[in-house]
Order: C-alpha cells, then sequence, then structure tokens
C-alpha cells in the first residue's frame, strides 16, 4: 500500500543536515532563516540562475547545496501567501508530497513566510495535504518499478505555532485516515471487496469505540427489506448491512444519521452500458465507503 509519511510538527531551527523544504512567495522572497548565511546566498544564487518566480505549487530542487552539510534543498512556491485559504494549504501539502516523494531520509519542512506565519489550523492543513498526497493504492502492483523502495519517511513541519498545531493535528489526522479508509474500500476490486468483506472492514471500526451491527439476509428478510434482496438476487455473494454507530454526544442531543449506498458492484442495466466504464461499476459502494470512512474520522 502507500508509503504514507510520518508527520512531526516542531519549533525547532532548520537542521544542518538531511533534506530541507523551504517556501518561498511570489517575489521569490525566502524566509528569514532560510535568506541567512551560506545557504541563503546558495539558495539565492539557485533562485536567480533558475529564474524562479515562487508562483503556487511550483518547485525548485537544489542538490547538495555548496557550502552545507544538507543533502538538497527544496524549495516551494506558494504565490501571494495573503491569497491562501483552507484548500490553499491542503493543495500545498499535495505539492511538497510529490517534491519529496523520492527521499529515502527525514525532510524538515519550514513553514514561514516574509509575510506572516501560518496558524495552527494551515499547518495542521499542510501536514494534511502531505499524507493525502502521498496515498497510492498499489496493494495489486507486482512491477518492482512502482513499488516504493524505502520505507515511510519522516516529514517534520518546523511551525511558530506548533504547540497549538500539534493539537489540531491529532482531530485532522483522524479525518485524513478517515479519507484515506475510504478510498481504500473505493479502490478495492469487487471480487475482493465482495459484500461479506465490506461488513468485516466496517466492523473494524469496534476498535475505535463504535457499535456495529452486521444483518446477514436472514436478518433483513425479518425487517422486510426487499428492495436489498432483490438487488442482491443478482450477485452469488450474500448481501450484509452494517449499521455503524458512535455515541460520542451528549444524552439528550439528537443522533445524526448518514446513509451510504454499498452496492458493491452495480450489474444494473448491464447490457446497456459501454465496456469503457465498465471499470467504474465498482464504485457504486462509494456513498457507504464515504459513511465508512466518516464514522473513522468522528
Amino acid at each position: 500500500m502507500s508509503v504514507i509519511p510520518e508527520i512531526a510538527i516542531s519549533s525547532a531551527k532548520l537542521p544542518k543536515k538531511g533534506a530541507l523544504v523551504v517556501l518561498c512567495d511570489d517575489k521569490a522572497k525566502l524566509s528569514a532563516s532560510a535568506s541567512e548565511g551560506v545557504l541563503g546566498k546558495t539558495l539565492k544564487s539557485a533562485i536567480a540562475a533558475a529564474d524562479f518566480k515562487g508562483g503556487f505549487g511550483q518547485t525548485l530542487r537544489v542538490m547538495v547545496p555548496q557550502g552545507t552539510d544538507l543533502d538538497d534543498v527544496t524549495v516551494v512556491g506558494i504565490g501571494k501567501q495573503s491569497d491562501m485559504n483552507e484548500q490553499s494549504w491542503l493543495k500545498l501539502g499535495g505539492k511538497i508530497a510529490a517534491a519529496v516523494s523520492s527521499a529515502k531520509y527525514a525532510v524538515a519542512l519550514e513553514l514561514a513566510g516574509k509575510d506572516g506565519n501560518p496558524t495552527a489550523r494551515q499547518v495542521a492543513d499542510v501536514a494534511q495535504g502531505i499524507q493525502l498526497g502521498a496515498y497510492r493504492f498499489d496493494k495489486y502492483k507486482v512491477d518492482k518499478a512502482v513499488k516504493p523502495k524505502h520505507k515511510s519517511i519522516k516529514v517534520t513541519l518546523i511551525a511558530k505555532a506548533a504547540a497549538a498545531a500539534k493539537k489540531v493535528w491529532i482531530e485532522q489526522q483522524g479525518v485524513t485516515n478517515g479519507v484515506m479508509l475510504a478510498r481504500d474500500l473505493v479502490n478495492e476490486p469487487a471480487n475482493v471487496l465482495t459484500p461479506k468483506e465490506f461488513a468485516k472492514r466496517a466492523s473494524e471500526l469496534k476498535k475505535l469505540g463504535c457499535k456495529v451491527e452486521i444483518l446477514d439476509e436472514k436478518a433483513m428478510k425479518a425487517l422486510k427489506m426487499g428492495a436489498l434482496l432483490g438487488v442482491s438476487r443478482g450477485s452469488r455473494n450474500p448481501p450484509r448491512m452494517a449499521i455503524i454507530e458512535w455515541k460520542g454526544g451528549k444524552p439528550k442531543d439528537k443522533p445524526i444519521a448518514f446513509v451510504g449506498k454499498g452496492v458493491t458492484f452495480d450489474t444494473g442495466g448491464i447490457s446497456l452500458k459501454p465496456a469503457g466504464g465498465m471499470e467504474d461499476m465498482k464504485g457504486d459502494m462509494g456513498g457507504a465507503a464515504a459513511v465508512t470512512g466518516l464514522m473513522h474520522a468522528l
């Protein structure tokens, strides 16, 4: 499966060794610490030589910067920082994930800019973007060329708001893990993710404190769920329905219910469907996958 970077958040100074990622704005201005000394001189020369403008998502990689003990430094543009919104910080994380995907060692990412430093939420958004951007569903790939050759790397986000960002990241990482769970479920082929297997994976939420009830065919007949049972007759695999509960509110709070369609392979109208879209038919359980991921996040 994916090699998802491990995230750490710190207020420490820039490391002197390893790999480093720094940000710059649309005027190619680096943060104060990245502009200092030999490193700053080297990066400014590289930026000028490459005519690097610091547009959002643009990257410039400097291998073995002269006069330093660093292995490489990647400069990532953020454009105009005042124009950055929540989605921008998430997308920035994705850009950074792509930039460090080939790293075999720890990476330090300095989140600081000329126009101000990111908030705790923005730091957590970058962390989330890095992990989601690194996601790949390569479970069934056997070609060594597409398999990761190293274990998960550690990315340390260096920011002034580190203490507060750590607390926000705990919540944000729950959402991230829920999203990746939903992605895994949607990406699984239908001959693997049968109704019984889907129910089994939903039941794993018990480990997080959820109550999970699985209805089999007999239970559904007793509840007169004829429409669902009628659909299931088109398959050799028996139907299942997962009911996931998490009682995280106050005693008198009204419950909130989410319902997701979980048909693991949509055979409806198969004689009318073009072959080109056949692979999408396994996605008819995307609604149930989203609900399962949501319950994981909650």
